[in-house]
């Protein structure tokens, strides 16, 4: 049977493939099938990430946070471009200092947009204290006129990290299981579900058992085909999305969504 690499997957995807693993399971008599225990244990699980993830989506904070990130992906995307654009300039002095700060930014890795929140705010202030500092670089960004741009993104990124620092007060003035230790049980949950039916499949006489190992396993291909190309398409919203802000990963989550 195909296995769901829930690491990848963003609070989002993890808590839509669990519901699409109960309708399935639901579709059929559980009870003729043995597994009632072992549905509601997900069940339950399931439903509390719903009800933690709905009020994460609901606070203002996140709302804000998401918006935030997106913009100093635009204006980390805008530098990209510009000194991607320079090295192809007539002018060597500007291709030699548009190449300086690309080595310098892909340095912190090829896709800094996808990192998490907390990674992507500690890549860019590192990078801009290495664009601030560093004479060689420095004079690169006056020699490409990218003051602007620089000093929106760093506004960005400062004023993202302000609003998850108030984020995370936020989340401890009002204590509630995180999205980590839900994802936790529910794995545990689901793996004993799935065994079970797997268990019946191979050694008795129903078979449905055998219909929903096989639909568990087309759901966790296409789920891990969903979730492979949108890593791989270098898309920004990743880091966007807020269902990944507990969950620290990147995902890739969830929350950055980075």
């Amino acid at each position: 049977m195909e296995i769901p690499v829930f690491s990848r997957y963003r609070n989002s995807e993890f808590l839509q493939y669990m519901k699409d693993v109960l309708e399935l399971v639901n579709a059929n008599d559980v009870d003729v099938l043995q597994v009632t225990t072992q549905r509601d244990a997900l069940a339950v699980f399931v439903t509390q990430m719903d009800n933690l993830f709905q009020q994460e989506q609901s606070s203002g904070i996140t709302q804000e946070l998401i918006e935030l990130d997106t913009r100093r992906d635009k204006a980390f995307m805008g530098i990209k471009a510009n000194l991607e654009a320079y090295n192809h300039h007539f002018d060597e002095r500007m291709q030699s200092a548009a190449r300086s700060l690309l080595f310098n930014m892909n340095n912190y890795g090829s896709n800094i947009p996808r990192m998490n929140y907390q990674a992507e705010t500690a890549v860019i202030d590192s990078m801009l204290s290495d664009w601030e500092t560093e004479t060689d670089l420095a004079n690169a960004i006056t020699t490409t006129a990218l003051t602007d741009w620089i000093a929106e993104l760093k506004t960005a990124n400062e004023a993202f990290n302000d609003r998850y620092l108030a984020r995370i007060s936020e989340s401890a003035a009002n204590p509630a299981t995180s999205f980590t230790s839900l994802r936790e049980d529910t794995t545990d949950a689901y793996k004993t579900l799935t065994a079970h039916i797997e268990a019946h499949a191979t050694l008795g006489s129903n078979a449905t058992h055998q219909e929903l190992v096989n639909e568990f396993s087309v759901l966790a291909k296409q789920y891990n085909q969903t979730v492979g190309l949108r890593l791989g398409s270098g898309s920004t919203e990743s880091s966007s999305s807020s269902d990944s802000l507990n969950t620290g990963q990147n995902q890739n989550t969830d929350t950055n969504e980075g």
